[in-house]
């Protein structure tokens, strides 16, 4: 640290001024280095321009200052060019003044507090800072409020007040209205009243009823002008805002709102009894009344600066229509009940999503019960599931979501194509799934003030509920969530806690009324616990006249009497049973063997693996591939799986020196004693090598132990490049779609390979005989490269060619030496090759830098070694030699089912030495001294969703590796990943890690990297980002997301029906429907010409007369294929958003969410709904058209029936015209490529089948 004194400053100029002319020249070269470019961190210093003893009224300043900078070299150079002595001096003048201000070296030393105020922040412009403290100054004022209401949006733009608090002016608070800059709300006070600590003390609580948004949750205004000299200002939100109760300390006279808050807030899901009633259907708009038109004026003010919606002005509000009223809602519910369960669940949703009001849905009531009488149960349930989507839509002009017909305007109109939709092929295709490892799943979203119902939609089963098959709606997946639909988030002045056990533990301890059921909370799955997640059931008899509840299906797991004292091993063990499996399979064992685990110094080499032979391995794998409705196609038997069985979990993997069909398991996979059942379940079989893909955490390590930045940016530019190349033509799109995942519902990396050979290609494709000039898939090959690059830029999901992700397994015959693995790598349709050498082994997540370790692979099997007999394909082999196994050191992993990154890329490997791993001894285990009831369990999981830390708690430590100059190697760092492995085994192990464990960041709280801002943008909620000089500063900052294009390609947004809306527009539109709806006799022109269609017909004219007449039966069954296509496809893009927006039909294609979160994790969640729910029904398409009337299985299946394969070829040709008739119709495109996966795939048949008779012949 150095001090330069600083003369004849401008008494004009103030300290902003002087700070930013010296940042010119101190982040400039020669101070600035150049090489670095943009990669550098701006140079931190301190300005203190003094005052002295005699300062003239007026003046901020006495005209000289100090400067300290970070290092004394620095401000050696600067006083060579700007000091007293300098030669050739360069004059320092501040804006337009021109006083030169003078520099010398100062006499005193710099202090201690301005030194620790430089090393612990960045630079941050004063410019930005005094722009924020002047928005802050700006939001300060209060408006006064006479009257707050929550009601109801009519469709008649009518606002109806259902609930107001009774607001008094005597009040020692009086009702108010403020902007809260720091956290970026607006607080609307119901009003206080004091309440003293004691009876002899004036100092007291004041406890006030807030409501509280966040100032991007307000969706529009509108205000009332016409109401006299008290105007009233209309908020509406897309998500119920927070209702809270704030407590402060308060001097008997003082107003709101206080000086500090002694108590945290504390959240509601409402403010009374009769708030409780109606605030799950009227929490969407509020109606505040001003004091006056000065304080309306201010409101306008400050609206403007917290740029909110630009308002529109609405009439005064007619009187009530008590809409909500307690004897409309009980009505509606009595109704409800009385109805059969999945219709009443429809009917209920209807209501709680928000969809209709009570007396809206009540007037429907003989229309549905008509339905029910006319169609039954499941047909009605399903008129009622697609009847949510066009409620959705009613009112908005939404061209690309539908441009077959208008609008639906009415509810009348929705209920109408409902019902049209509801089809009884449609009906066929909802239920024809033969796979049992999936089910319809109906699922509750419990949030602060409402239960919302989604589904049913096709969900992944476990063996619980496959041992009800008939039972199905007797289960509910239920989920805990805020108001956003996302994951519980907590200012640190709320207390969340407090309202987690309230809201969840009693959900989880009353259970829920849900269409005329009682549900009661019966289990979950880990995964599912992570995403606070549980499930619910109601009690039933089953066939043979058992009666089951939730306490029954418990008890009939197994035996947990060991763990009856440990809430979360007991439910952690017991989650077991409703892991999402395949179904199991019965394997033909005489009996289980048991066999010790290999345990030296502490430690496990065997922990979670065991034993089978080869002939049973390739028993399991063909039955996994032989099961009805199975994907698995090996390409080679795996040597490894994991699976479930009984009280038994974690991998088998193969032991040559088993006979016949042996298995031997150890003690370390046996968690409970199960319920003896013959069946085996896999979660996994384990055939082909992963890629690598590096991330923050592993970035960072491997910074900490001295790889270049240079190297991971390398390996980013390369990656971005591809992604770019991507784009240019449909063989590298392929390729890129294959290699990210991407489009596999629809198959489409397959379909563009198929249309590349024969010479089709994109617009800009050079060689390519005819180019699709298609701005869809143009728009949807964008969102696949912005999903990847956003990804990429956000997490550094950066790929390492030529390293794997493998399965770990380990040597059981001891023929490895200590710190060697084995590692055999075959790819399809390729020989098996071996990795030899020093090799870089970690697991994900990085925490601490011994996480990545050296090991030493042997390269091809030696001979007579157990290698040459069983080579495990595409798994790392480690030694069970040494005094401690690999995968405990890397992450603390084991042999149930990880995985390890092994890479081969030296540029990666670390230049410094090796730190040594970490050892952490096991989690203490939360003992309650008495046998647990499921109570207890409810309590442990609202534990759960509050001490869930585990993100926090690993983006600390990024943040602090970041921070300071040990990077990953600080003290703090090393306590940090610590506390991650206690996170992790918290789940297990009931023992939470407090926030007060966790170390300060060496910055102030509102100074954030700017890699941590996140998608929805930097410097929100009063935080300051600065440029990070990490590696994963620098990569962030490489990649520039365009969102242009993805937001211009959005035209599902939904829009006000405008003029361009007429009745001339309409009849034109609805006569060009007609047209194109017309029977098909012959291709239609348009069709013939298509791109694809020209290529195609030569190859079709092969096998069947593509350019003739097509039966109409045939294109009749087309078009009510593509009817039911659409309206499921309608329903899956609006129940799998993260936004009140539908998803585009360019996003349902490839698979992708492409809406900006602030939690990241609810689009991967989310996404991977999506891809189940299309990956099921391009199945159940594909599989009308193959004419599998009632199977799912792949096209690699052998079932096709040879002598139908024209029929199939007829059938997908006359679907693929279709699509391209009704292109425009939302779900045209789409449609389009599941008709060319099973054109191109029945002409693989063909060609198959033809082949075979060659042969033969």
């Amino acid at each position: 640290m150095a001090e330069i004194f600083m003369q004849n400053i401008p008494l004009s100029v103030n300290h902003v001024e002087i700070v930013r002319s010296l940042a010119d020249i101190l982040h400039n070269p020669p101070f600035f280095d150049a090489d670095n470019g943009d990669f550098e961190q701006l140079t931190n210093f301190h300005v203190a321009l003094h005052r002295g003893k005699n300062l003239r009224p007026g003046n901020k300043h006495n005209g000289n200052g100090s400067l300290t900078l970070p290092d004394p070299s620095i401000a050696s150079l600067f006083l060579q060019y700007y000091g007293p002595l300098s030669f050739n001096r360069r004059p320092l003048r501040c804006e337009n003044n021109r006083r030169v201000i003078r520099f010398k070296a100062s006499r005193h030393r710099p202090r201690q507090e301005v030194i620790a105020l430089i090393q612990s922040t960045p630079y941050l412009d004063p410019k930005a800072q005094e722009a924020r403290e002047e928005r802050a100054n700006q939001l300060r004022a209060v408006v006064r409020i006479t009257d707050v209401q929550f009601g109801w949006q009519c469709r008649d733009d009518t606002f109806s007040i259902e609930w107001r608090p009774e607001l008094r002016s005597s009040m020692a608070s009086p009702p108010s209205l403020a902007f809260q800059e720091e956290t970026s709300e607006l607080w609307v006070s119901l009003g206080g009243s004091n309440q003293p600590l004691s009876e002899d003390e004036d100092v007291g609580v004041l406890v006030s009823m807030v409501v509280v948004s966040k100032f991007s949750r307000v969706e529009s205004l509108a205000y009332d002008t016409s109401s006299g000299p008290r105007p009233a200002v209309l908020f509406t939100f897309p998500s119920a805002p927070a209702f809270e109760l704030h407590r402060a300390t308060s001097v008997a006279g003082s107003s709101y709102p206080p000086a500090a808050n002694i108590i945290p807030r504390s959240r509601l899901t409402s403010f009374s009894p009769s708030h409780e009633k109606v605030a799950p259907y009227t929490s969407l708009a509020m109606r505040i009344v001003c004091a006056s038109r000065g304080d309306f004026t201010e409101f306008k003010r400050m609206a403007g600066v917290a740029n909110f919606p630009t308002a529109i002005e609405l009439p005064p509000p007619p009187p009530s229509r008590q809409l909500f009223a307690e004897s409309a809602l009980e009505r509606i519910h009595r109704w409800i009940a009385r109805l059969p369960f999945v219709v009443g669940f429809q009917a209920l949703a209807i209501l709680n999503n928000l969809r209709l009001d009570p007396a809206e849905l009540w007037e429907l009531r003989p229309q549905i019960m008509s339905l029910l009488n006319q169609h039954k149960e499941a047909r009605t349930s399903e008129i009622l599931r697609l009847f949510g989507p066009y409620l959705q839509m009613l009112g908005w002009e939404i061209d690309s979501f539908n441009s077959d017909e208008d609008p639906p305007r009415t509810i009348q109109d929705c209920l109408r194509r409902a019902t049209k939709d509801a089809t009884p092929l449609h009906m066929a295709l909802r239920n024809q799934s033969k796979n049992p490892g999936w089910f319809n799943c109906h699922h509750v979203t419990i949030t602060p003030t409402r239960m919302v119902l989604d589904g049913p939609y096709p969900d992944q089963s476990n063996r619980v509920l496959r041992r009800f098959p008939n039972h199905h709606d007797y289960f509910l997946r239920v989920n805990f969530a805020d108001e956003e639909l996302l994951d519980y988030r907590w200012d640190r002045d709320v207390d969340g806690a407090g309202f987690v056990r309230d809201r969840v533990g009693g959900v989880l301890k009353s259970g829920l009324d849900v269409g005329g059921r009682r549900f009661e909370f019966l289990a979950y799955s880990s995964s599912a616990l992570k995403e606070h997640a549980v499930w619910f059931c109601a009690p039933f008899t089953d066939a043979e006249g058992v009666n089951w509840n939730a306490d029954a299906i418990r008890k009939s797991l197994g035996n947990f009497s060991h763990l009856e004292r440990y809430p979360a091993r007991y439910g952690a063990r017991m989650s077991q049973a409703f892991t999402a499996t395949e179904p199991g399979i019965i394997l033909p064992l005489e009996e289980i063997n048991m066999t010790n685990d290999i345990e030296r110094n502490g430690s496990n080499f065997t922990d979670g693996i065991g034993d089978i032979s080869k002939d049973l391995a390739r028993q399991i794998s063909k039955k996994l591939q032989r099961r009805p409705g199975s994907k698995k196609r090996f390409y080679i038997d795996p040597s490894a799986y994991q699976f479930r069985m009984d009280g038994y979990k974690g991998m088998i993997a193969v032991n040559h020196r088993l006979e016949r069909f042996d298995i031997k398991l150890r003690k370390s996979q046996k968690k409970f004693d199960g319920e003896s059942s013959p069946l085996i379940f896999f979660a996994q079989s384990f055939y082909r090598p992963k890629p690598v893909y590096l991330n923050r955490y592993m970035i960072m390590i491997l910074e900490t132990l001295g790889v270049s930045t240079s190297v991971f940016v390398k390996l980013q530019d390369d990656a971005v490049k591809e992604v770019e190349a991507a784009t240019q033509t449909l063989a590298t799109c392929a390729k890129f779609l294959d290699a990210h995942g991407i489009g596999t519902s629809y198959r489409l990396s397959s379909v563009m390979l198929q249309l590349h050979k024969l010479k089709v290609g994109l617009q800009s494709e050079t060689h390519a005989f005819l180019n699709l000039n298609d701005p869809f898939l143009d728009r949807a090959i964008e969102f696949a490269a912005n999903h990847v690059l956003r990804v990429m830029k956000h997490k550094a999901r950066i790929p390492v060619k030529g390293s794997y992700t493998l399965v770990g397994v380990v040597d059981v015959h001891g023929w490895l030496k200590p710190n060697e693995v084995f590692v055999c790598i075959q790819n399809r349709d390729e020989k098996p090759w071996y990795i030899r050498g020093k090799v870089l082994v970690t697991r994900s997540p990085q925490v601490h830098p011994g996480d990545v370790q050296f090991v030493e692979a042997i390269g091809s099997p030696p001979p007579k070694s157990p290698f040459a007999v069983e080579m495990f394909p595409n798994c790392v082999v480690f030694s069970s030699l040494g005094d401690r196994c690999i995968p405990s050191m890397l992450a603390g992993g084991d042999l149930d089912g990880d995985e390890y990154n092994v890479i081969l890329n030296p540029d990666l490997f670390p230049k410094e030495e090796i730190h040594p791993p970490a050892e952490y001894p096991p989690a203490s285990i939360k003992d309650l001294g008495r046998p647990c009831t499921i109570n207890d369990l409810a309590d442990w999981v609202a534990e759960y969703i509050n001490t869930d830390i585990l993100g926090f708690v690993a983006d600390q430590f990024l943040q602090l590796a970041d921070q300071s100059p040990l990077i990953a190697r600080d003290p703090d760092c090393i306590k940090l990943a610590e506390l991650a492995s206690k996170a992790v085994d918290f789940a297990k192990s009931g023992t939470p890690v407090s926030r007060d464990m966790i170390p300060k960041l060496r910055f102030p709280s509102y100074q954030r990297p700017d890699w941590s801002a996140g998608e929805v943008g930097t410097g929100r909620n009063g935080r300051l980002v600065y440029r990070s000089n990490r590696a994963i500063g620098h990569l962030f900052r490489r990649i520039d997301l365009n969102d242009a294009e993805r937001l211009a390609a959005r035209q599902a947004r939904r829009q006000r029906a405008g003029a361009g809306h007429n009745a001339e527009q309409r009849a034109e539109a609805k006569l060009e429907r007609a047209m194109k709806n017309l029977v098909i006799t012959g291709p239609a022109r348009n069709v013939l010409q298509h791109p694809i269609s020209l290529v195609l017909l030569p190859v079709l004219e092969r096998h069947i007369d593509a350019a003739s007449t097509i039966p109409e039966n045939i294109t009749t069954v087309a078009r009510r294929q593509f009817d039911a296509y659409v309206s499921e496809l309608r329903f899956i893009a609006t129940c799998n958003t993260i936004t009140w927006d539908p998803l585009t039909e360019e996003e349902i294609l490839m698979g992708t969410i492409t809406a900006k979160t602030s939690q990241p994790r609810k689009r991967v969640s989310m996404m991977a709904r999506l891809r189940n729910q299309t990956d099921e029904l391009v199945k159940r398409i594909r599989a009308e058209l193959a004419g599998e009337l009632t199977d799912t299985s792949d096209s690699e299946s052998d079932d096709e029936n040879e002598d139908d394969l024209e029929d199939w070829l007829l059938r997908s040709w006359a679907a693929w015209q279709v699509s391209v008739l009704r292109d425009k119709t939302f779900g045209g495109k789409s449609f389009g490529f599941v008709a060319l996966r099973s054109i191109f795939e029945c002409l693989k048949a063909i060609e198959d089948r033809d082949e075979r008779m060659s042969y033969v012949a």
